[in-house]
């Protein structure tokens, strides 16, 4: 199967429907291949462009789907555009490139077939678990679930297997994470841990138990934790891991680590999947799915989210433009 491979600010994107990926997918179980399966979204764009190891990581990857109606957008507007080969963008048919930017984005809101041809295109995580375990090809395969916060991978786990009595879930744990309650850092790349925010935290104290982290969990450390981790996936033998940490994380631990898992065929970096197939986070209501306004739905129940929001949109959609 051809797909038509696309990038966006450098970075690699398959023009692939959920139907066209489930058929690649069930061409990579019959293999003797590993493969890396990167779900994609504005944000991870945005991070990428100043993260060059996540960048090259998702360019690498076996097949990067889209998971963001941003994604499509950008695709779209970049379809309308052309580049000379001079070092500069020109705009088809001589319109401007802004209108091209207000137009397509309209488009997008406002016309619902073109719309609903563009969604055919979205890959969203949570749909690409559900459409997995559907699969025929699936049932004599092992899956491992890694990430998300304690005890979400086992909920999901249990969902999954009530909902699908012939899938064979092999193993289902957090992963590697620190023990500290309701804490949010910024942590480097190599650690594949699940992010928790403080509360009733002053600044001081963030700091202090930061600082005090950092030092304690150095790349010795992590190295003891991640083989043991890697030991006990190893011990259930999967075909096929489902990882939640997060991006950049997860990706950059599927690259790094996926040749020491050597019966895995399939790794697919999955984000907050867990937290909606578990019950933790509702989805949004299915006219928000169709509509490609997921984003807003969280917005509208998780307002702190507004920082995610801005990069996924304005950022992105900023960046587009200027580049």
């Amino acid at each position: 199967m051809n797909v038509e491979v696309d990038k966006i600010i450098d970075v690699k994107i398959d023009r692939i429907t959920t139907k066209e990926a489930l058929e690649k997918i069930k061409l990579f179980l019959l293999s003797n291949k590993q493969y890396h399966i990167v779900t994609l979204n504005p944000e991870m764009i945005v991070e990428a462009q100043k993260n060059v190891k996540f960048k090259n990581t998702i360019n690498e990857a076996d097949l990067v789907v889209p998971d963001g109606i941003g994604i499509l957008w950008a695709l779209d507007f970049l379809k309308c555009i052309t580049f000379s080969g001079k070092g500069r963008w020109v705009v088809k048919k001589n319109v401007k490139k802004l209108q091209v930017f207000v137009l397509t984005l309209l488009k997008l809101l406002f016309n619902s077939e073109h719309r609903k041809n563009i969604l055919k295109y979205r890959t969203h995580g949570v749909d690409l678990i559900y459409k997995i375990c559907e699969l025929e090809d699936i049932k004599n395969k092992r899956i491992f679930l890694l990430g998300a916060e304690k005890g979400i991978a086992r909920k999901t786990a249990k969902v999954l297997s009530e909902k699908y009595s012939d899938l064979n879930i092999v193993g289902a744990e957090v992963g590697i994470r620190p023990e500290i309650s309701n804490f949010k850092f910024p942590i480097s790349n190599k650690f594949p841990i699940s992010n928790f925010q403080f509360q009733n935290k002053d600044q001081n104290t963030k700091d202090q138990i930061l600082d005090q982290y950092l030092t304690s969990f150095d790349d010795t450390k992590y190295n003891e934790l991640n083989d043991d981790l890697i030991q006990r996936i190893n011990e259930t033998k999967p075909n096929i891991i489902l990882v939640a940490f997060g991006a950049p994380k997860q990706e950059i631990w599927i690259y790094e680590n996926l040749k020491r898992l050597p019966s895995v065929k399939l790794a697919i970096g999955i984000g907050g999947s867990f937290d909606f197939i578990s019950g933790k986070t509702k989805r949004a209501p299915l006219i928000f799915q169709r509509s490609g306004l997921e984003w807003l739905w969280r917005l509208i129940k998780e307002p702190k989210r507004i920082g995610r929001i801005y990069n996924a949109t304005l950022r992105f959609g900023l960046m587009i433009l200027r580049k």
